[in-house]
């Protein structure tokens, strides 16, 4: 039933077992690089809001300017450090695109490394305008 055109039937899915094989470290290093931002991210948010809370700090409704976070953090200020966690989970999809266009390219699928890249693009352009407003 297979050859009823005269052409010998394709396996689809042992090529979707071999893609999936092939995209496995490209998944586990997506998984790693957003784990572990959100991890970091929320454990500054944490101490951010500690250090409030124990200070008696009121915590600001916007975040300061980019080149003022750096200062208020070594300075001990509360805002300082939950603007870090934000600069962090800002930053977290831009390290994973980042992880999966390498992956990509190390696989040798060029379009979607490109197309990683355009969206990383996208990504820093965006941040950058947030940021430097």
């Amino acid at each position: 039933m297979a050859e009823v055109s005269g052409k010998p039937a394709t396996s689809a899915p042992s090529d979707y077992g071999e893609r999936a094989r092939d995209l496995s470290p490209v998944y586990r290093s997506a998984i790693t690089a957003l784990s572990w931002g959100f991890r970091l991210g929320a454990t500054l948010l944490t101490i951010g809001l500690v250090v409030a809370a124990i200070k008696g700090e009121a915590l600001e409704r916007r975040a300061k300017a980019f080149p003022d976070i750096l200062p208020a953090v070594l300075d001990g200020k509360a805002n300082g450090i939950v603007d870090l966690a934000i600069l962090c989970l800002m930053a977290t999809p831009v390290a994973t695109v980042l992880t999966v266009a390498l992956g990509f390219f190390r696989i040798g699928d060029r379009r979607y490394g490109v197309l990683s890249l355009f969206v990383l693009g996208v990504l820093a352009i965006s941040i950058s305008l947030s940021l430097f407003r």
